[in-house]
């Protein structure tokens, strides 16, 4: 069954999550997408962002931990042509890594863009959410995904510094008519500084997991919270397939 959305919700685009959000993602919020390593967080958010791009609207997508060449590659392998997007500015493609400076004082974190235009000059965190929010405003934007919000942590060494940090970050780059889908790696080892605290400064958290289940690991999906609307709040069963993520909402977890 296909949803009816109305002006206030925004298709996550995955086949069953919307259901589970009482018709979608709610319009000009913020979403943590987080979960360990290889969970499929940032194929949910490309997967967020072309189903946007295949109903007219455009998106920004920014990488702070991986090329714009490999971003490109593993998106095409998923079925996404992000070149024609690019080309055609339905997409706003920003990539680029964490860097230390030498400072007489110390060490500098900054944040340093493999893009032509902006390859002189590393950011700090408020410039690089003044960026985002001109590329976002110059394609008139209605989708924007950070993927890895884990090098903005890293500029911050208390709990306090990182919940401000990221706060101001998505509060400068969050509009009434543009929705934020932020991924966000999980630790390991339990009770891992830094995991939780994105937590608290997002409107929703979506938490990706693999779990033991009858001698095989399954995918799980939960949505820890939903600021704005009722939600499912027990763990879902998906897959990843060449189409992207689809969810199994009514398969129950094995015992």
């Amino acid at each position: 069954m296909v949803l009816e959305l109305d002006d206030t919700r925004v298709s996550s685009g995955v086949s069953g999550l919307d259901g589970l959000l009482e018709g979608g993602l709610i319009k000009g919020r913020s979403v943590l997408l987080a979960g360990g390593p290889g969970t499929g967080k940032s194929i949910l958010s490309w997967q967020f962002l072309f189903d946007g791009i295949s109903k007219g609207e455009t998106g920004v997508l920014v990488s702070l931990d991986q090329s714009r060449q490999l971003l490109i590659e593993d998106m095409s392998k998923m079925g996404w042509d992000a070149r024609e997007a690019i080309d055609s500015n339905s997409l706003t493609l920003l990539s680029g890594d964490l860097r230390i400076i030498p400072r007489e004082t110390g060490y500098e974190y900054m944040i340093a863009f493999d893009h032509p235009m902006l390859r002189e000059q590393p950011f700090t965190v408020p410039r690089l959410a003044s960026v985002v929010k001109e590329k976002a405003r110059e394609i008139s934007a209605t989708r924007i995904v950070v993927d890895g919000i884990g090098p903005l942590l890293e500029l911050a060494g208390s709990h306090f510094e990182i919940r401000q940090l990221v706060y101001s970050f998505m509060k400068e780059i969050v509009t009434k008519d543009g929705t934020v889908l932020m991924t966000h790696e999980l630790r390991s080892q339990p009770r891992a500084t830094n995991d939780e605290m994105p937590y608290f400064i997002s409107d929703g958290v979506i938490k990706l997991d693999m779990v033991k289940s009858s001698g095989d690991f399954v995918r799980t999906l939960r949505i820890v919270k939903m600021r704005g609307t009722s939600h499912v709040m027990r763990p879902v069963m998906f897959k990843i397939s060449d189409d992207g993520i689809t969810l199994f909402p009514e398969t129950r977890l094995p015992d």
